[in-house]
């Protein structure tokens, strides 16, 4: 079965962007040539899935094209959005049970990525459709922002792997007990 995997980076204080969205702490911290390279993970992905909030910062920050244009992606909200023509874009909405079972088919036996943001990864965590994390931590405080995982109830993870990198980040993957 396929495994929905929250792939994102955070400061080390819990947060994957700043109150306004923003990435600057991200953008600007070089994590070098020992870190997982993007594409490796991306081969093992077969769909996608993100909250509207998430969607729209990726579609204002990407105007040159939808990056996951070769994967089907799910986009959880509960408001009419616009969808770039000829791209393979479903909105969702209802229970995470059944968007992952939706992206699982899509998926064909590949892993789907919840890209973000960390409501919509806590909705799928809460609903024991979250089986691993992968965080890449950046050694930098912000202080506020956007939570890494807001989940209302514990999650147990049991650690992978973990690697420091020598940029100072550091590569976390657990996998979720129970759910």
């Amino acid at each position: 079965m396929a495994n929905l995997v929250y792939y994102v980076a955070a400061t080390l204080d819990g947060y994957i962007a700043d109150q306004q969205h923003h990435l600057d702490w991200l953008m600007s911290f070089p994590l070098g040539d020992d870190a997982t390279p993007y594409d490796d993970f991306y081969q093992t992905v077969g769909a996608v899935i993100m909250g509207a909030e998430t969607y729209g910062w990726i579609l204002d920050n990407s105007p040159e094209a939808w990056p996951y244009a070769d994967v089907p992606a799910f986009i959880v909200t509960h408001r009419s959005l616009s969808v770039p023509e000829g791209q393979n874009i479903t909105l969702v909405q209802g229970e995470a049970a059944a968007i992952a079972t939706q992206a699982r088919a899509a998926a064909k036996g590949k892993d789907i990525w919840l890209v973000g943001g960390g409501k919509t990864a806590a909705m799928f965590a809460e609903a024991g459709e979250l089986q691993r994390l992968f965080i890449t931590q950046i050694p930098v405080v912000i202080g506020a922002g956007i939570p890494l995982l807001p989940v209302s109830k514990a999650l147990n993870l049991k650690p992978v792997t973990q690697r420091v990198l020598k940029s100072g980040g550091v590569e976390f993957v657990y996998d979720v007990v129970g759910g």
